[in-house]
């Protein structure tokens, strides 16, 4: 790509494994980047496909050709990270690893992978991410596969980690209170980019489910909101419980486009709602306005 020509914006949606079963991949002509959650890292550099014994990476293989999309796989997220640590604190485990991903890629026709490692514990940890970023892009990019990192705007990472990749997708949600405000998304990006994380690699994560402001461990999915009550377009709060309605969702994506940032990333899209109150719909529209 030319350094006159600007990349396209992407739409990153992550699908779970416990979603896969009953999604209707006809929904993703909409994004232009899905993501598989999870394999988990061993620590000795082996993928581990546990959870997703029962993918049907045939199906996916279609509807990723039938609609143009990318297709990655996340390894890692919360509570399948623990074995990071292990696994990123020495060159030979961290090139295992990535060949590792390279042969996974080849063999189920992904596009690349994504790594979201929650979290390092310490400087340290910190510095091995990178290293573990910078080995895992130095074999992807001999196939042409594509690496993402997940990251929170807490997080640290040194600068090579955000060079390392070819996006990073910003988890702009479950802060305290009101959960993911467009506020808390403006400052959360602020807070990447004086890291050093570069603007046409963020993709700014927006949750298709709701927190329960006071008691943050209840939750219920933007489906769920929708089918217990009609909800007004500039909603974002009902009975305590704080999510994204479709004006902050417009909101955020026309934001993400105007300052350049490279896409909208979705937590998760079996969370959406359907039809007319679908929140990927109003992505897709803002996305492409000028």
């Amino acid at each position: 790509m030319g350094n006159s020509e600007k990349a396209p914006f992407r739409i990153a949606g992550y699908l779970p494994d416990y979603r896969i079963a009953d999604y209707d991949f006809s929904k993703i002509q909409n994004l232009t980047d899905l993501i598989i959650f999870s394999a988990e890292a061993g620590k000795d550099g082996a993928i581990k496909l546990d959870r997703l014994r029962n993918t049907p990476w045939q199906k996916l293989q279609a509807a990723k050709t039938k609609y143009r999309v990318r297709l990655l796989l996340c390894i890692g997220g919360w509570e399948r990270s623990q074995e990071f640590f292990q696994l990123a604190s020495s060159q030979e485990t961290r090139t295992l690893f990535a060949k590792s991903a390279v042969q996974l890629c080849l063999e189920k026709r992904l596009d690349g992978i994504d790594i979201d490692w929650e979290h390092p514990k310490n400087a340290r940890e910190e510095n091995d991410y990178a290293d573990l970023l910078k080995t895992c892009h130095k074999e992807l990019q001999t196939q042409g596969l594509l690496l993402s990192v997940t990251l929170a705007a807490w997080q640290k990472l040194p600068k090579s980690g955000f060079e390392s990749v070819d996006s990073i997708n910003l988890m702009a949600y479950d802060h305290t209170g009101k959960h993911s405000t467009f506020e808390n998304a403006v400052e959360d990006v602020r807070k990447l980019q004086i890291q050093g994380a570069p603007a046409e690699k963020l993709l700014l994560g927006v949750p298709f489910y709701g927190r329960k402001i006071n008691a943050p461990d209840t939750t219920l999915t933007y489906r769920q909101l929708v089918e217990k009550q009609v909800l007004p377009p500039e909603s974002d709060e009902h009975d305590a419980i704080y999510f994204n309605g479709p004006k902050t969702i417009q909101k955020k994506t026309a934001y993400a486009r105007d300052s350049g940032l490279g896409g909208i990333m979705i937590w998760e899209l079996g969370q959406d709602a359907e039809g007319k109150n679908a929140l990927l719909n109003i992505i897709n529209s803002a996305a492409s306005k000028k």
